[in-house]
Protein backbone atom coordinates (compact mmCIF):
# COMPACT_ATOMS: atom_id res chain seq x y z
CA UNK A 1 0.00 0.00 0.00
CA UNK A 2 1.16 3.51 -0.80
CA UNK A 3 2.46 5.56 2.05
CA UNK A 4 -0.01 7.73 3.93
CA UNK A 5 1.34 11.15 2.87
CA UNK A 6 1.40 10.10 -0.79
CA UNK A 7 -2.20 8.89 -0.51
CA UNK A 8 -3.31 12.19 1.07
CA UNK A 9 -1.56 14.14 -1.65
CA UNK A 10 -3.10 12.03 -4.38
CA UNK A 11 -6.58 12.40 -2.84
CA UNK A 12 -6.23 16.18 -2.57
CA UNK A 13 -5.01 16.42 -6.18
CA UNK A 14 -7.88 14.23 -7.39
CA UNK A 15 -10.44 16.37 -5.59
CA UNK A 16 -8.86 19.61 -6.85
CA UNK A 17 -8.85 18.44 -10.46
CA UNK A 18 -12.33 16.92 -10.35
CA UNK A 19 -15.27 18.63 -12.00
CA UNK A 20 -17.69 15.91 -10.84
CA UNK A 21 -20.04 17.77 -8.54
CA UNK A 22 -21.69 14.60 -7.25
CA UNK A 23 -18.35 13.05 -6.32
CA UNK A 24 -17.34 16.14 -4.34
CA UNK A 25 -20.72 16.26 -2.57
CA UNK A 26 -20.50 12.55 -1.69
CA UNK A 27 -17.00 13.02 -0.31
CA UNK A 28 -18.21 15.97 1.73
CA UNK A 29 -21.10 13.90 3.11
CA UNK A 30 -18.67 11.13 4.03
CA UNK A 31 -16.30 13.51 5.79
CA UNK A 32 -19.03 15.31 7.72
CA UNK A 33 -20.85 12.07 8.63
CA UNK A 34 -17.67 10.82 10.29
CA UNK A 35 -17.49 13.98 12.45
CA UNK A 36 -14.03 14.76 11.20
CA UNK A 37 -13.07 17.96 12.97
CA UNK A 38 -10.02 18.78 10.87
CA UNK A 39 -12.17 19.89 7.93
CA UNK A 40 -14.43 22.87 8.44
CA UNK A 41 -15.73 25.74 6.41
CA UNK A 42 -14.53 29.20 7.40
CA UNK A 43 -17.02 31.23 9.35
CA UNK A 44 -18.67 33.86 7.21
CA UNK A 45 -17.70 37.42 8.06
CA UNK A 46 -21.39 38.27 8.08
CA UNK A 47 -22.15 35.57 10.65
CA UNK A 48 -19.25 36.55 12.89
CA UNK A 49 -19.91 40.27 13.11
CA UNK A 50 -22.83 41.97 14.74
CA UNK A 51 -24.65 44.58 12.65
CA UNK A 52 -23.48 48.16 13.11
CA UNK A 53 -25.68 50.56 15.03
CA UNK A 54 -26.91 53.70 13.31
CA UNK A 55 -24.38 55.76 15.28
CA UNK A 56 -21.54 53.44 14.24
CA UNK A 57 -22.58 53.73 10.58
CA UNK A 58 -22.63 57.53 10.81
CA UNK A 59 -19.18 57.56 12.46
CA UNK A 60 -17.76 55.11 9.90
CA UNK A 61 -18.91 57.21 6.94
CA UNK A 62 -18.20 60.61 8.53
CA UNK A 63 -16.22 62.87 6.23
CA UNK A 64 -12.80 63.77 7.50
CA UNK A 65 -11.34 67.23 7.11
CA UNK A 66 -8.10 67.02 5.19
CA UNK A 67 -5.55 69.76 5.77
CA UNK A 68 -2.97 70.02 3.02
CA UNK A 69 0.48 71.47 3.62
CA UNK A 70 1.05 75.00 2.33
CA UNK A 71 3.51 73.75 -0.33
CA UNK A 72 0.89 71.42 -1.79
CA UNK A 73 -1.71 74.19 -1.84
CA UNK A 74 0.76 76.41 -3.74
CA UNK A 75 1.40 73.66 -6.31
CA UNK A 76 -2.35 73.23 -6.83
CA UNK A 77 -2.81 76.98 -7.28
CA UNK A 78 0.07 77.10 -9.77
CA UNK A 79 -1.47 74.22 -11.75
CA UNK A 80 -4.87 75.92 -11.84
CA UNK A 81 -3.21 79.15 -12.95
CA UNK A 82 -1.37 77.27 -15.74
CA UNK A 83 -4.65 75.78 -16.98
CA UNK A 84 -6.41 79.16 -16.77
CA UNK A 85 -3.65 80.84 -18.82
CA UNK A 86 -3.30 78.06 -21.41
CA UNK A 87 0.09 76.77 -20.26
CA UNK A 88 -0.83 73.15 -20.97
CA UNK A 89 0.08 70.44 -23.50
CA UNK A 90 -2.22 68.16 -25.48
CA UNK A 91 -1.69 64.43 -25.28
CA UNK A 92 -0.34 64.46 -28.84
CA UNK A 93 2.23 67.11 -27.91
CA UNK A 94 3.27 65.05 -24.89
CA UNK A 95 3.59 61.90 -27.05
CA UNK A 96 5.81 63.81 -29.50
CA UNK A 97 8.01 65.09 -26.64
CA UNK A 98 8.27 61.56 -25.25
CA UNK A 99 9.37 60.21 -28.63
CA UNK A 100 11.99 62.94 -29.00
CA UNK A 101 13.25 62.32 -25.49
CA UNK A 102 13.51 58.55 -26.06
CA UNK A 103 15.51 58.99 -29.29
Amino acid sequence: MENFEFLKSKLIRTISESSDRNLILKLWELVTAENVTSVSEPQSIYESEKPMTEEEVEEYFREEEIVLPEAVLKMIEKGLDDVKNGRVYTEEEMDKMDEEWLN
